[in-house]
């Protein structure tokens, strides 16, 4: 452990007792303001206290231990600020309608929403109902950057998000990557259905389960993208990842070209970019592209459906196919003329990258796009420039009527939802081999590329919303310039949005994108089999001591021998799996029941049935999982001896 972290927790802990200390005093003082000033800071800095690494494993030098002396003295003055914390959240306080009266009881109302751990940038508030829009806008003016209403009766204030019902706020919170909240904060106004909002804290407690995941789908693709990303592991070996590219690409435009209707009025001046930029499409806008007699450069495909019939009578033999590793095995097959892999999921397929020692992520916000977006950001592209991203279904035109899906319609009923119809027959034969159907989506307006507003629909108002977010991060820390030269759809601030011919004048420097892809390829090393072997056979290992554990368990729980023991195997059991990341993942409900039961001192029962579930599923996905890790590991093995002998 570094002297920093020392130092850090060190600054913290004194931060906390200061703090403390004068919370303490603003009490004694009947310092309404000032006591909720400090908690709001207490708050900020409890939460960074929370992100930083415990000072464990000393190596025993003199400032080390001098440090941490001091450290152990901070501790018992933030005990007491968290004591006074604690007292102060948990006073008795008027009714929300006298608080709600005044400005100085909307401030006490904002406070008391808040637990006394609380990040302002990534937890999230929602307020159910109308007349806490107050409450929303003074917490918005502290710092607090995400807030959902819930059927308010006005438009919220700031940047603040309006939904209608319990389960757009909860796909709200699902979108909230690549950075999702660990804490929620929820407030219904008086009047509201005590059992509506029940089942809304019930639905956003699924979504931050689902969040540790990262992505929105991973309900109905969990074990999919497990064992896609596990029959992949021979391509994974095979194929540099993105992360072998480097900072090849660094300062070179990319244009990543979207399926949305617009394109169709700028897709020819595409021709005049080949050369000049890393010319990236979706395999939803591919067909597009190529009948417009351009060849991509990068074809990128995060999806793990089988989306094969985005490809079919297209010519991949001179581009690139970026596949997620978790995508459909059979992408792998395509007659491409080479493949990159990335970690699209995260959670669910970084494990696969670790074993490489390889960092692939680019993190998504649920639509190829957003992750296309990242892409460039991560290698340094710039400027890049997007086509295509209408984000809007203008006319009911849901594609650019070239693409697989073009006769796809937008059609809105009268109570203002959103269908698609109109699906291409490889659409619909995917969907019936699996996956989530398309939901029905209430319609919104989003403001439009030439001013005013365009139709759009929820899920594409929160990509929207994370271009958004993306873009602020990016600004602030000086990135590079993205252009939106869609020329219709929606207006994405942060984005500068200008004509294609405009800003294709500027990009005049020749790149050799194919050499370069090449050269990454070349530079990896020819031991990538067996890192991935010994990584693959720790795994199995793992899974099958996690197996006897969590048998052992079950049994004990079956006797009634609940004491020590047990315990003991929990412990051995955790420890197991805590670098069988996707073995956890596919049991987090289950996970998650178990420890709020034990961090809020359920009964001895509860625990122990919800323990029980978890080690019944636990053993469930490992039954499911270890046949397919042993084939895989065959395989990998075959591969490496069939590379040799060639």
């Amino acid at each position: 452990m570094s002297l920093e972290v020392l130092e850090s927790w060190r600054t913290l802990l004194g931060e906390l007792g200061e703090l403390g200390g004068a919370l303490c005093h603003a009490i004694a003082a009947d310092d309404v303001l000032g006591a909720i000033a400090a908690m709001m800071q207490l708050r900020r800095t409890r939460a960074a206290l929370a992100r930083v690494e415990a000072p464990v494993r000393l190596r025993g030098e003199s400032a080390e231990l001098i440090a941490m002396a001091e450290v152990t003295s901070l501790t018992v003055d933030a005990r007491a600020a968290e004591g006074a914390m604690q007292r102060w959240v948990e006073r008795a306080l008027p009714g929300d309608a006298r608080l709600l009266a005044s400005p100085m009881g909307t401030a006490v109302l904002a406070d008391a929403i808040l637990p006394v751990v609380w990040d302002f940038e990534a937890d999230v508030v929602v307020l159910v109902g109308a007349g806490l829009e107050p409450v929303a806008e003074l917490l918005g003016a502290l710092g607090q950057r995400r807030i959902v209403v819930v059927d308010g009766a006005a438009p919220p204030p700031g940047d603040a998000l309006a939904v209608a019902s319990n389960d757009e706020a909860a796909l709200a919170v699902r979108t909230m990557v690549p950075v999702p909240p660990t804490r929620m904060a929820v407030r219904a106004a008086l009047g509201t259905d005590r059992a509506a909002v029940d089942e809304l804290v019930e639905k956003l407690r699924a979504a931050l389960g689902d969040l540790r995941i990262h992505r929105n789908t991973v309900r109905a693709f969990s074990r999919t993208w497990v064992e896609q990303g596990i029959a992949n592991l021979p391509s994974v070996a095979r194929w540099p990842s993105i992360a072998t590219i480097g900072d090849r690409f660094a300062g070179t435009p990319m244009i990543i070209v979207a399926p949305g209707p617009s394109l169709a009025g700028n897709i020819d001046q595409l021709r005049a970019a080949k050369g000049r930029a890393i010319i990236t499409v979706f395999s939803h806008s591919l067909k597009p592209v190529i009948a417009a007699g351009i060849v991509p450069d990068l074809i990128i495909t995060v999806d793990p459906q089988d989306v094969r019939y985005h490809f079919a009578g297209c010519d991949l033999s001179r581009s690139c196919l970026v596949n997620a590793a978790t995508a459909h095995p059979t992408l792998f097959e395509l007659p491409a003329q080479r493949f990159l892999t990335l970690s699209a999921n995260c959670a669910i397929d970084d494990w696969i990258f670790d074993g490489l020692g390889e960092s692939a992520v680019v993190p998504g916000g649920g639509s190829v796009a957003t992750s296309a977006l990242s892409l460039g950001l991560a290698w340094g592209c710039d400027p890049i420039v997007v086509l295509g991203l209408d984000l809007s279904f203008t006319g009911g035109a849901y594609y650019v009527s070239t693409s697989s899906d073009g006769d796809a319609r937008a059609e809105v009923d009268a109570n203002g939802l959103m269908r698609v119809k109109g699906w291409s027959a490889g659409a619909l034969a995917m969907k019936a081999a699996g996956g989530p159907a398309a939901a029905a989506e209430r319609a919104v307006e989003l403001p439009g590329w030439y001013g005013g507003t365009v139709p759009s629909s929820f899920i594409f108002s929160m990509f929207h919303r994370w271009f958004v977010d993306r873009l602020r991060g990016v600004a602030e820390a000086g990135g590079p310039t993205v252009f939106n030269c869609t020329e219709g759809g929606a207006f994405i601030p942060g984005m500068d949005h200008r004509p294609f011919a405009e800003v294709l004048a500027r990009l005049d420097r020749e790149i050799d994108v194919a050499g370069e892809l090449d050269a990454a390829a070349m530079a990896i090393d020819g031991d990538r089999f067996n890192r991935l072997i010994d990584h693959l056979t720790g795994f199995l290992r793992g899974v099958r001591r996690s197996r006897r554990l969590a048998r052992v368990a079950r049994r004990l729980i079956e006797r009634g021998n609940t004491g020590p023991r047990l315990a003991a195997v929990e412990r051995g059991l955790a420890a197991t799996l805590a670098p069988l990341s996707f073995v956890s993942l596919l049991a987090q409900r289950e996970l998650d029941r178990a420890h709020d039961i034990a961090r809020h001192d359920g009964a001895e029962a509860d625990y122990l049935a919800a323990s029980a579930s978890l080690f019944d599923t636990l053993n469930d996905v490992i039954d499911h999982i270890e046949p397919v890790l042993r084939v895989a590991l065959q395989r990998l093995g075959a591969r490496r001896s069939h590379g040799r002998a060639a």
